[in-house]
């Protein structure tokens, strides 16, 4: 049977991803008790709606995010969401908050999803969260293009350093077409290789960045 790891966090109404996004709150439309008469009291059913930011909880990025024009959500190939398989990469033991290229030598990265380990996810929730987050440099980056990645995921607030206004990850990565996910959870249950990631989206014509389920598959 195949086994399912859960890398991204649940959304619930109220909860801050990032400081000064609107939070996410859910509206009930249509609840049981109302339903029931429609369906001459046979039947009942709840109908609701969840408002929020396209940038809430675990998400991706689109190269709209970054650059005026380019591929949106809808346009993302699902070769580069889907069944991707993923190369799960420890950087707890860095000193310091910068995630350099040495971390991915040696790695096979070409045509993979790499997620980057950080454990900053355990501070979910607290404002510790917001404060001195690991991120990806530039050069990483650009090792990890040179190596032919699909897909690059991280366990923090922000691959780039919220400090930085450049912003080279986004710039760098989104600029080359590949999807960014960022604040992912859990990657200690994820194995260095042969897990396979499913990271997809909804398919938003317009859609910069938008929540989704992501989970790694690591047994077939």
């Amino acid at each position: 049977m195949p086994h399912f790891i859960e890398v991204s966090h649940p959304i619930e109404p109220g909860m801050t991803t990032y400081p000064d996004l609107p939070e996410p709150y859910a509206e009930v439309l249509v609840d049981y008790e109302m339903s029931r008469s429609h369906y001459q009291n046979q039947a009942e059913f709840l109908i609701a709606s969840l408002h929020l930011c396209g940038n809430t909880g675990t998400y991706v990025d689109s190269p709209l995010h970054r650059f005026p024009g380019a591929t949106d959500l809808a346009g993302l190939p699902l070769d580069r969401l889907a069944h991707l398989p993923a190369v799960c990469v420890d950087a707890t033991g860095q000193e310091g908050r910068n995630i350099g290229p040495e971390l991915f030598r040696g790695s096979n990265l070409r045509n993979r999803a790499v997620l980057i380990r950080s454990d900053w996810s355990v501070h979910w929730r607290t404002p510790h969260y917001f404060d001195s987050h690991p991120f990806l440099t530039a050069e990483a980056c650009d090792l990890l293009l040179e190596n032919g990645v699909l897909f690059v995921g991280i366990d923090s607030l922000n691959i780039d350093d919220i400090q930085d206004p450049t912003r080279p990850a986004h710039t760098k990565l989104l600029g080359a077409g590949i999807p960014i996910c960022e604040h992912m959870t859990n990657l200690a249950a994820v194995p260095h290789e042969g897990g396979f990631l499913h990271a997809v989206p909804i398919a938003w014509k317009g859609g910069a960045s938008f929540p989704v389920r992501a989970y790694v598959i690591d047994r077939l």
